[in-house]
């Protein structure tokens, strides 16, 4: 059993990771919890019955040296806490974003080469059930040969937009630096190299001046194929969608409900036909039905459908029995790349005003 130890007592913690280990007491044991917001950490040793609680990650490293420690705070704070840790022989999982550049995961990921450490960043979407059925068929040929993909999220408007004070406006690129990662890590998922970025935005409530940009869309051309990505940050509505076109045929994931659906609307020789689609709506209509139940009952009974449960069983397999990980400190290097093109090229078309956009 690893010994665990989780850093940052925040929502994402109290909500998903600390939950998520306890209830894999199979694989792992909590023996501390770190923060330097003394409340939140009374708090959630108090809901966990948690024991060993320090406000300083050196006390914490050296008093019950965990084989594992989970981060979980702020992202500029990720790499001296994810280095500090890895020196003291500790095997890092990072909350994205990974770092706030390039230069400092390529930091992280030195020191856990150096100590002969894992590092592993929480990329939840990639370890979506639906989106690694889908990335299996398109590697199967189901859907002949792969052609591009786009990527729609939606992240309501008073998640961030509306909130001057949240942290994501103070990240590189605002709340594109947010949820940014999540578009990229699925894109090079099936990209092959990205070799271009173009990027298109559109300011669309200025009451929240705070918020750079409401409508953002870029486009991640690669050697096999391009990810159009849009990213909305103005409505009341949620979605994260993702379509993969093929040769022979696309599939569409819906991220949230974690069902997949094959659609295939052959044209022949008299253009496309009323059969065609008519096939096409109810085969979609029984995948989805098929999805509806297997999932309900999967969750109800089980509760393993959630990507940070399978990000977190898999890092804690991938420390114990050098299992494959998905979302490596260097998989994740390669995403902080190319979203700072994005942000980049987002800052230019924004011009001099965008960096004072922040709070």
């Amino acid at each position: 059993m690893l010994r665990v130890a989780v850093v940052g007592c925040g929502v994402i913690t109290t909500r998903k990771y600390i939950p998520i280990l306890k209830r894999l007491h199979h694989q792992a044991s909590i023996v501390g919890i770190c923060d330097v917001n003394e409340k939140a950490l009374a708090e959630a040793a108090s809901r966990f019955g948690i024991r060993n609680t320090f406000a300083n990650l050196s006390q914490l490293l050296t008093e019950v040296r965990p084989e594992v420690v989970v981060v979980c705070t702020p992202p500029r704070t990720h790499a001296e806490l994810v280095i500090k840790a890895l020196e003291y022989r500790s095997h890092v999982l990072v909350e994205k974003p990974m770092a706030l550049t390039p230069g400092e995961c390529r930091e992280m990921v030195d020191a856990a080469n150096g100590n002969g450490r894992r590092l592993g960043v929480m990329h939840n979407q990639v370890f979506n059930p639906a989106f690694e059925r889908a990335c299996s068929m398109v590697a199967a040929g189901k859907i002949g040969k792969f052609l591009g993909m786009r990527i729609f999220l939606m992240t309501p408007v008073e998640d961030m937009t509306t909130n001057r004070s949240h942290w994501a406006h103070r990240l590189p690129g605002g709340v594109v630096g947010e949820t940014g990662p999540h578009a990229v890590y699925l894109s090079l998922a099936l990209l092959d190299k990205v070799i271009d970025v173009q990027v298109c935005t559109k300011k669309l409530l200025p009451e929240f001046p705070w918020s750079a940009a409401e409508d953002v869309r870029f486009d991640l051309i690669a050697n096999n194929g391009i990810s159009s990505v849009t990213l909305i940050y103005g409505s009341n509505q949620a979605a994260a969608e993702v379509e993969i076109i093929g040769t022979g045929g696309m599939l569409k994931v819906d991220l949230q409900s974690r069902i997949l659906v094959k659609h295939n609307r052959t044209v022949g020789p008299e253009l496309l036909s009323a059969n065609a689609v008519v096939r096409s709506l109810v085969s979609a209509i029984y995948q989805t039905s098929l999805g509806l139940i297997r999932n309900g009952f999967q969750h109800a009974w089980a509760k393993t459908l959630d990507g940070h449960y399978i990000g977190i069983n898999r890092f804690l397999d991938h420390v114990a029995d050098g299992a494959e990980y998905r979302a490596t400190g260097e998989i994740a290097t390669e995403v902080a790349e190319v979203l700072e093109v994005v942000i980049r090229k987002l800052q230019e078309l924004q011009g001099p005003m965008a960096g004072q956009r922040r709070p």
